[in-house]
């Protein structure tokens, strides 16, 4: 019973934790989407100027460093699951690992094992990536010399008394990876509270990594477990929701040119974020209408005279949340395509609004080229 308590509140304070993650993520995306939004449109502005576009790249190098980070922040606050997908896990075991190795430098040997008859998940790859990575680094931290890391998937049911010990899974079937190394292995305190944002040892945690983990596996409705002694090693289990059915294919799209005589409505309330997606849409061809609130966007919609083609949606506007200005904006114009565009990710709020509806999401910051595509995308559709 002391066990389960204990883990209930560590689970209660690493939420609160992740609330206050998410809120700086989503300040700091926002702040980052006037950066890398501008470096691009100062970047194309200066074609042929060698010497300041050095400049520039080395502005956009350190903005995607800093989009990395917020990531991760995003990935702790629960809210990083940008595109799920059904997968098998067997198969993406195998392509990603060797990537990871290969890219890290790695100098352990890595032993696997995954069955042929393991149950499909439903994850964002680029979210899994990012754990798989954390969790094979640390292992690699964790050896004094040489050592082994082993690797293995199956399936597994949870019933009622397994889930009593694990306070975010349900009763059912799911997936298992385990991570096993032969690691110098961490002491009581140090596996207490590795899932502690900036929490860091020299062997076990670089930054947010492994508080990116458990946000990233809570956010696909799943658990983390790890077992540690001092000499003894470390093994990390993940418990992620099997489901039924196969990969879904991927439907090609054809653009069919840029945003001549398209229009396109707004609806941002900072003034640094505007500013730079106005500039970005007209320099892909589209007309903008500006709405710095929802008052202002619903009077937009009723009162202009001319088709208007989409809107970008901010979530948090100073008068109402985007979720109670969807409808409104609905009523005014039935056939609008949204896309909802913001500094959290697409859980929460903005999914909220994509099941009311709304055609897409757009997590900032944001390229020009993937405004672009997620513009032609949306409008491509009937």
């Amino acid at each position: 019973m002391k066990k389960i308590q204990k883990g209930i509140q560590q689970s209660r304070r690493t939420e609160v934790l992740s609330v206050l993650a998410g809120g700086i993520a989503h300040r700091f995306n926002n702040a980052l989407s006037a950066i890398t939004g501008n470096a691009e449109l100062l970047e194309m502005e200066l074609a042929g100027n060698d010497k300041l576009n050095r400049y520039v790249t080395q502005m956009k190098a350190s903005a995607d460093q800093m989009a990395h980070l917020s990531n991760q922040l995003l990935a702790y606050a629960r809210g990083g699951k940008f595109n799920p997908e059904i997968i098998s896990p067997t198969d993406f075991l195998k392509d990603t690992i060797p990537l990871i190795k290969e890219s890290a430098d790695l100098e352990i040997t890595i032993e696997t094992d995954f069955p042929v008859d393991v149950l499909d998940i439903e994850a964002d790859k680029a979210q899994m990536h990012m754990v798989l990575s954390a969790i094979i680094t640390n292992s690699n931290d964790a050896m004094e010399d040489m050592g082994r890391l082993r690797i293995s998937a199956g399936n597994v049911a949870v019933d009622e008394g397994f889930a009593k010990g694990c306070p975010a899974l349900k009763p059912g079937p799911y997936v298992s990876i385990t991570f096993e190394d032969d690691g110098i292995g961490m002491d009581r305190e140090t596996r207490d509270r590795i899932f502690e944002p900036f929490f860091t040892t020299h062997f076990t945690v670089r930054g947010l990594d492994m508080a990116a983990v458990y946000g990233i596996i809570r956010n696909h409705d799943g658990w983390i477990t790890v077992a540690s002694e001092l000499g003894k090693g470390t093994r990390v289990v993940i418990y992620l929701p099997a489901v039924a059915g196969k990969a879904k294919e991927e439907k090609a799209l054809h653009a069919d040119g840029d945003g001549s005589s398209k229009t396109v409505l707004v609806i941002e309330d900072e003034d640094a974020v505007f500013v730079v997606t106005q500039g970005m849409l007209e320099n892909l061809g589209y007309r903008v209408l500006e709405a710095r609130n929802g008052k202002d966007a619903i009077h937009t919609a009723e009162a202009f005279d001319g088709r208007i083609d989409l809107a970008l949606l901010d979530i948090n506007l100073p008068d109402m949340e985007g979720g109670k200005l969807y409808p409104l904006l609905m009523k005014a114009r039935p056939n609008l395509k949204v896309i909802v565009f913001s500094g959290y990710t697409i859980d929460g709020l903005a999914r909220k609004i994509l099941n009311a509806g709304a055609r897409d999401f757009l997590q900032k910051p944001f390229s020009l080229t993937t405004l672009s595509e997620k513009l032609k995308k949306v409008l491509e559709r009937t």
